[in-house]
């Protein structure tokens, strides 16, 4: 109980409210402190509010001057802004022309004095800016062009117009030329005051070779044109003598031939009889060369008529007209069926008469002949074969198989004119396709002929069964 008497006792302390019971004034002094102390409180705000207020009713109590200075700087921030964007706007703009390394683009005063230049310009030109800012324009053009008054018109044009286009030959700093497109822009101010042009320039020397050349190709086909349709002519006339001048005489050789066999081999040496045989020969083989060479001309004159056909049925009309040696001969005859295919039909006609006599020709010493005529999917394209069992011919002569009067075998052995196979390989070509052969000596020979060229994209190579209807 002592301690805790001793701990909330006043002890040797006095308690503060002990001292207002002993001293009132201190009472006194404590209320009065707090009482101007709280009015200070409220009379500050006061104060200053009243401080701000102007006398002529300005709210918040700034001087005319200082209102002034303020309204200025208030205007002023928006200017300000304004022209800091269209510096950025330049800037990027400027940055935007320089990185354009394809066109030359130049900025000139109303004189033609060069103001700006762009990476393209140094590029296509040869010139630093530092180099042709300043100069004038001109020395970007040749002299000829200078002295015929080109760059006056141009400026002057467009000043007038707004706008010039125009094309013609450029100067570079080391004096080369290059062929250009430019366009010429007249700029103008809110006046309507000339300030400038700009002027843009393409190298247009590479398109205009090519133009160049092709004008050059298209002459030169023209003329080729014109000397093909001479030499057709030429051959239409030289047909025409074929068909009468030497005919005539070819017919008398073969008739009076026959006339002196027929009447006078009685009493000629059978020596004789043999030259007269030779001779007969010789003018049947040079009727048929002949009948040969006018189909082939006939064939390259002749107008291609393109239409559906059932390649099974041309081969029977083909194999129709064949020789009497077709239906007398032990021939084992073996046909696939056929598609339909885009072509010709008259002139593919001739095509199988060819293959065929050739295959009946060339299977004449076997007992048995086997002639096949298929199609497969060669590379993409429909292909048409027709294959032989007959004596074939040695491969690394197969150059030689579509020549005019070539041959491969002698005439002793194998009669012909050497002009069937080159007829049937114009008339493939015609039709845009191509014709090729595969043999071995006595192993047979295949011939194999497309109608059209290859299509744009044929990933599969492989040779397949054609798919029929």
């Amino acid at each position: 109980m002592d301690f805790l008497r001793q701990l909330f006792g006043p002890g040797e302390f006095t308690p503060y409210a002990y001292c207002y019971l002993r001293e009132p004034g201190m009472l006194w002094l404590h209320v009065i402190s707090g009482t101007l102390l709280a009015a200070s409180c409220f009379a500050i705000p006061l104060a200053l509010w009243v401080l701000r207020r102007d006398p002529q009713g300005n709210p918040n109590g700034i001087p005319p001057s200082d209102r002034v200075i303020t309204a200025a700087s208030e205007a002023e921030e928006p200017q300000q802004r304004e022209e800091e964007r269209k510096r950025l706007l330049e800037i990027r703009f400027r940055l935007l022309i320089d990185a354009v390394r394809d066109y030359a683009i130049i900025s000139l005063d109303p004189d033609g004095l060069v103001t700006g230049w762009n990476s393209g310009a140094q590029r296509l030109k040869g010139y630093s800016a530092e180099e042709i800012i300043g100069q004038h324009v001109s020395r970007l053009y040749g002299k000829e062009d200078i002295d015929r008054g080109k760059l006056d018109w141009e400026l002057q044009h467009a000043a007038a117009e707004g706008q010039v286009e125009d094309q013609g030959w450029c100067v570079r700093k080391d004096g080369s030329r290059f062929w250009a497109e430019m366009v010429i822009t007249a700029l103008r101010n809110s006046a309507d005051a000339l300030t400038g042009f700009v002027k843009i320039d393409k190298d247009m020397t590479s398109r205009r070779e090519s133009e160049e050349q092709i004008q050059q190709l298209h002459a030169e086909l023209q003329r080729r044109v014109e000397e093909l349709g001479t030499v057709n002519r030429e051959l239409e006339s030289f047909s025409y003598s074929v068909s009468h001048d030497l005919r005539a005489p070819l017919r008398h050789v073969d008739g009076f031939t026959r006339i002196l066999k027929e009447q006078y081999s009685p009493v000629m040496p059978p020596e004789a009889i043999r030259y007269l045989d030779r001779v007969l020969e010789a003018a049947t083989h040079m009727g048929e060369l002949i009948d040969d060479l006018l189909n082939l001309a006939r064939i390259g004159r002749r107008e291609l008529t393109r239409d559906r056909a059932q390649i099974a049925s041309v081969l029977k009309q083909a194999i129709a007209e064949l020789p009497c040696e077709a239906q007398e001969r032990n021939i084992q005859w073996r046909i696939e069926p056929l598609p339909e295919l885009n072509c010709d039909a008259g002139l593919l006609k001739l095509v199988f008469i060819n293959l065929l006599s050739n295959a009946l020709k060339f299977t004449r010493q076997q007992p048995i002949a086997v002639i096949e005529v298929g199609s497969r999917i060669m590379e993409g394209r429909p292909t048409i074969f027709v294959r032989d069992n007959g004596v074939g011919f040695d491969a690394q002569y197969a150059d030689k198989l579509f020549g005019v009067f070539q041959r491969l075998h002698r005439q002793e052995d194998f009669e012909g004119t050497g002009i069937g196979l080159a007829t049937a390989e114009r008339i493939i070509r015609r039709h845009g396709g191509e014709i090729w052969a595969e043999s071995q000596v006595n192993a047979g020979t295949t011939f194999f002929f497309t109608l059209g060229p290859p299509p744009q994209s044929s990933g599969d190579s492989r040779t397949t069964e054609i798919k029929h209807a």
